[in-house]
């Protein structure tokens, strides 16, 4: 089975080992490219630059037949597959990051980069958001494949002089997360539950009208912000701002919540919760869920 497809898009640039960038309607276009978390190459993000960041970036830009600078030598086309069979036009709003990227696989010559790239060793199977609708088995043979010929991030001696990522402790908590995920496709999305990201303009709907409702988001970042008797929990990302409001946190629920949050949700925890209530405007455009009781966090769709 084959996602939605977009062909025959001309590549504009390489970013590094998980990042490209296309020509997508006449406008330069980022996509995130799903399965993948190659190490850092560049400085600007929480993760360590690393060798073996910097060597998946090159290979990435060889692949691609571009330059060191990640610029195509010449007029090199890819195509572009949802990890749905969605339309055209509700993938490109649908499957966006946290930063407004474009979630796919590439495709180079019908040769599926993100898998090649797992094989290659330049980066784990990425499962934290989801494992892969299309290509689970593919991706399990591929990291596996990589493993036992001791490729890429799985040979030691490549980081073995500076920074490095600790995939033993990072893949079990990866492999937990995508199984929650799969949880919520398997029994959340029957039950009506609204996923922050794929669903959020239901939840501007909702709140135009006040409505309760039960959302699928990602509390991993635990209570980011105590302001007089309040405390914000940020339940979305920048492309899809949801927050959580716990009026007064100093009461037995409130601190009830705080309690669950930080022991059950924050950092290397589960991060994935139901919750429940009504959902309305704090902003113009800006939709929240009041929280007075610890009882709307649920593990599992009501």
């Amino acid at each position: 089975m084959c996602g939605t497809r977009i062909e025959n898009l001309k590549l504009l640039k390489v970013v590094d080992g998980d990042t490209i960038k296309v020509e997508l309607n006449n406008e330069s276009e980022s996509l995130r490219l799903l399965a993948l978390d190659t190490e850092e190459s560049n400085r600007g993000s929480s993760k360590p630059v690393t060798n073996a960041g910097k060597l998946a970036s090159q290979w990435a830009k060889r692949f691609f037949d571009c330059d060191e600078d990640g610029f195509p030598r010449s007029d090199v086309r890819v195509t572009i597959e949802f990890d749905t069979q969605d339309s055209v036009e509700d993938s490109l709003k649908r499957h966006r990051g946290n930063y407004g990227r474009l979630l796919c696989y590439v495709l180079k010559e019908n040769e599926n980069y993100n898998i090649t790239a797992v094989k290659a060793g330049w980066s784990p199977y990425f499962v934290k958001y989801g494992r892969s609708r299309l290509y689970h088995e593919h991706f399990l043979q591929a990291e596996s494949e990589a493993m036992a010929a001791i490729k890429g991030v799985w040979d030691e001696s490549i980081n073995s002089t500076g920074l490095t990522r600790d995939y033993q402790q990072l893949l079990p908590w990866w492999y937990m997360r995508g199984n929650l995920v799969n949880d919520y496709r398997k029994f959340g999305i029957p039950a009506g539950v609204i996923s922050v990201r794929l669903d959020y303009q239901k939840i501007l709907d909702a709140a135009e009208n006040n409505q309760q409702i039960t959302v699928f988001c990602d509390l991993q970042g635990g209570i980011n912000r105590r302001t007089g008797n309040g405390a914000v929990i940020f339940a979305g990302s920048p492309q899809h701002k949801f927050n959580l409001w716990i009026a007064d946190r100093f009461s037995e629920q409130g601190l009830k919540i705080i309690n669950l949050v930080e022991k059950r949700y924050t950092g290397i925890n589960r991060g994935y919760v139901y919750v429940t209530g009504k959902v309305v405007f704090y902003k113009p455009g800006r939709p929240q869920i009041v929280l007075d009781s610890f009882t709307q966090f649920s593990d599992y769709p009501n």
